[in-house]
């Protein structure tokens, strides 16, 4: 196990750009293109299913949902699994990873279907009706974390070490990018047609679509293929293996601490990635405020930049920022310590926050959400990094499930910490200014901890820092 301030991975191990080598590990692993098919189509899925959500809770005019009210709406749906994930990740070590993806996907999908006919049928505007759908959600949009962190954990088993870093910054960077492509897809057609309940679910129903296409490409995977390895876990018999999973629940999260306390690398860029989704949380409760208000005033922006779509607009300059991280990262984590890589990207977030935040306006805020997008995703990207390289493959699903548990948990707190003080409109210069704050906290443990390690480094003798 490696100590506290030190990842022995070496620059030059597999952090490689991805000029060509994506198309050779399709070529290479057969594997690796129906994952990748899965990983896809559950992330088109989920984009959708999660605008459609927004049209009814967040800027449907019969809804008239008060700022208490939306991050209550994402507290039901992502903190359970938050608390849950890493528990629940354990059978992602224990059991066949594909069998685990593939019933998720399946019970995903049942949820999806319920929640249109809960829609369809207008139920949704009691308060029962309501209480059901965010229990839906809450079965959706938890199981959609727990596949997605399945077939993370698995990419190992399906790409070369050689390629890892530059195929999983591209699929990673591509399924931010196709998940915002149906939630702008999804508000599109709301910002048109209106948040009705009719509209809501015909916008739903090609989410079921694609997710039976991620629960047939996930089934034509022969077994075992996504892990884990049997001689990591050990052969037991089936009465044993229930023991020891049901003890691995229990300490799942202790596990996945553990686990990421094994390297500097991971846990600083798990830091970033908490505290990027805190800063992110409270932009995103401020920016629905202020749409809202825009499109209320019929000023601002215009009819675009505001509402529902402007909300779409907003999300999809977010995932051009991504985009661009799919080739800034690969690129950067060749050149340069991926610590400081993690600074860069915070360094960069932060900057953009700082400069387009207290405009309050709405045009401002598409553009530099661009960059944001960017920041966030490098330090995103470097943490699988790490995660895939630095931790072993029996404690790889638990180490992911807890970056789940943050990237959700955080998010939501930084929604619930601004409530008390946030203006009903969003117009606040100083709130704008604590996310930039947060990103520079993140730049600021990066860097610090990347010179502890050189000088640690030069301590024992004048060997360049290990902490890369």
């Amino acid at each position: 196990m490696t100590s506290l301030s030190a990842d022995p991975t070496e620059p030059s191990d597999p952090v490689e750009p991805p000029r060509g080598r994506l198309s050779a590990a399709l070529r290479e692993s057969d594997g690796l293109g129906r994952l990748s098919t899965a990983r896809l189509a559950a992330l088109l899925s989920e984009g959708i299913h999660q605008a459609a959500l927004g049209g009814v809770v967040l800027f449907s005019p019969e809804a008239a949902t008060t700022p208490a009210a939306i991050a209550g709406g994402f507290a039901v749906m992502l903190l359970p699994y938050s608390i849950v994930g890493p528990f629940a990740a354990a059978a992602l070590d224990r059991w066949d990873r594909r069998v685990v993806v593939a019933v998720a996907a399946l019970i995903r999908t049942l949820a999806i279907v319920a929640t249109i006919v809960l829609i369809a049928g207008g139920a949704v505007r009691t308060g029962t009706g309501l209480a059901a759908l965010f229990g839906l959600s809450l079965v959706a949009i938890g199981l959609g974390r727990l596949i997605n962190t399945g077939m993370t954990a698995a990419m190992p088993k399906v790409v070369p070490d050689r390629i890892l870093a530059a195929t999983n910054s591209v699929l990673v960077t591509v399924g931010s990018v196709i998940t915002a492509v149906g939630a702008v897809a999804a508000f599109a057609v709301l910002a048109v047609l209106g948040a009705g309940d009719a509209a809501v679910s015909w916008t739903l129903a090609p989410s079921v679509i694609t997710a039976l296409v991620g629960v047939w490409a996930i089934l034509a995977l022969p077994r075992r293929h996504l892990g884990p390895d049997d001689d990591e876990i050990g052969r037991r018999d089936g009465a044993r293996t229930a023991g020891d999973a049901a003890r691995a629940f229990g300490g799942g999260l202790a596990e996945g601490v553990r686990a990421a306390r094994s390297s500097a690398l991971v846990w600083v860029s798990l830091t970033g990635v908490a505290l990027g989704r805190a800063a992110f949380g409270i932009t995103t409760m401020l920016a629905i405020l202020l749409l809202r208000d825009v499109e209320s005033a019929g000023a601002g922006g215009g009819p675009v930049i505001a509402g529902m779509g402007g909300f779409g607009l907003m999300s999809a300059t977010v995932a051009a920022g991504m985009g661009l991280a799919a080739v800034v990262a690969p690129w950067a984590m060749v050149r340069a310590r991926r610590i400081l890589v993690v600074a860069t990207g915070a360094v960069l977030a932060a900057i953009a926050q700082a400069v387009v935040g207290p405009t309050l306006n709405p045009t401002a805020l598409v553009v530099g959400a661009i960059a944001i997008g960017l920041g966030t995703q490098v330090v995103k990207l470097v943490a699988d990094n790490a995660m895939q390289t630095d931790v072993p493959d029996a404690r790889r699903g638990g180490v992911f499930a807890l970056q789940d548990a943050l990237f959700n948990s955080a998010f939501v707190v930084g929604m619930v910490a601004v409530l008390p003080v946030a203006p009903a409109d969003g117009r606040s210069v100083s709130l704008m200014l604590v996310p930039a704050a947060l990103y520079g906290v993140s730049a600021t443990i990066a860097v610090v901890v990347a010179t502890r390690s050189e000088a640690e480094a030069e301590r024992s003798g004048g060997q360049r820092a290990t902490t890369h």
